[in-house]
């Protein structure tokens, strides 16, 4: 499927259709019935593409010849691209832009992704200088592309240079719980990071999508090497808390966090090495209102991560413990810039769909 304009379907403003370049030219059958084919602008490719639905760009992208598909690369890349080429509004651009970077510092197979039984990874970009790469892992797909652009939206340009890949894939877990995104470092300081989303539960709900994005991504900041302490004697001597991969500095905002809101010996409830569930978080949930549902009880990360992407996007609290916690965020330093682009993008007041705690 070729990067052309067959003329007949332009006709008093027919639909653009992507025609093959095999009907695109004459054959010696039958000159007459032939359409000549018109290749399509930078401008023209961009408006079709951005009207396609998630199903029509994957099955338009994998009819792509290779020069096609670079050619495609090229325009999402280039001046023409919303918001890209410019150089005018970097963070903007690069939100929209697909590009063509890679990085030699990482393992982009199947292995290196972290595939197993439960995740079989789909596609995976390089992610370069706070930039969406080149697909390193896969074949390209939209609704990676789209998972980006939602993230970047909200996150500065300068702490998206802490991922190393941004990956999609597909659960077979069982049960009623589905993992919708996970984030884990590239190396052993915690200085990269991989975020990984569900590509099927992201397209099924928009709003779930976007907090999801705001989640993940606390996750890396907050566990930065200026925030935990990986190294062994760190750990063996740790005295804040130890979340199983390090010790939480002194200073970092996890074990600030901790001081205001699981103080009480409440931390001391929590097992770091448990999987973080709403079965481990039921029970501390339903004693306390401030907490963004059960699966936030599970864990001082994962409630700091919920409560987080609560402020992010302007949810209604349904108490006043929640709104302590949303102030609590809004008065750190650097945080209130992930709002601020929220409500510049017009993405905030999303429903509270968070499950109710406090019914004891």
């Amino acid at each position: 499927m070729a990067l052309t304009l067959a003329t007949a379907a332009c006709d008093d403003g027919g639909d653009r259709n992507f025609a093959d370049p095999e009907d695109s030219v004459e054959d010696d059958g039958d000159a007459d019935d032939e359409v000549p084919g018109e290749e399509l602008t930078d401008a023209e490719v961009l408006e079709v593409v951005n009207d396609m639905s998630d199903d029509e760009f994957d099955a338009f992208v994998n009819e792509l010849s290779d020069d096609e598909y670079d050619r495609l690369e090229a325009i999402l890349d280039g001046p023409e691209s919303p918001d890209g080429g410019d150089g005018e509004d970097s963070d903007s651009a690069q939100s929209s832009d697909i590009g063509a970077a890679t990085r030699d510092d990482i393992d982009c197979s199947a292995d290196g992704l972290g595939a197993d039984d439960t995740f079989a990874f789909i596609t995976a970009h390089y992610i370069v200088d706070g930039g969406l790469g080149a697909v390193c892992f896969g074949e390209p797909d939209k609704r990676v592309v789209d998972a980006w652009n939602s993230l970047a939206t909200i996150a500065p340009s300068g702490q998206l240079t802490d991922l190393g890949v941004f990956a999609g894939f597909g659960a077979s877990e069982g049960g009623d719980e589905v993992t919708l995104a996970f984030v884990n470092t590239l190396d052993d300081d915690g200085t990269l990071f991989q975020m990984s989303i569900n590509l099927e539960s992201y397209v099924e709900d928009p709003n779930e999508a976007q907090l999801t994005m705001a989640h993940e991504f606390s996750h890396v900041f907050a566990s930065l090497p200026s925030q935990i302490d990986r190294t062994v004697e760190a750990i063996d001597n740790c005295d804040t808390y130890d979340n199983g991969e390090g010790c939480y500095e002194d200073d970092s905002i996890m074990f600030q966090w901790i001081t205001e809101f699981w103080d009480d010996g409440l931390i001391d409830q929590v097992d770091p090495q448990a999987e973080a569930t709403a079965e481990v978080g039921q029970e501390r949930c339903d004693a306390d209102p401030g907490f963004f549902g059960a699966y936030a009880a599970s864990n001082p990360e994962e409630d700091f991560a919920e409560s987080f992407s609560a402020y992010v996007f302007a949810i209604d609290v349904a108490s006043d413990e929640q709104q302590e916690r949303v102030d609590w965020i809004a008065a750190q330093p650097g945080l209130a810039e992930y709002r601020e682009r929220a409500e510049a993008a017009g993405v905030t007041g999303l429903t509270n769909n968070f499950d109710e705690c406090g019914l004891g």
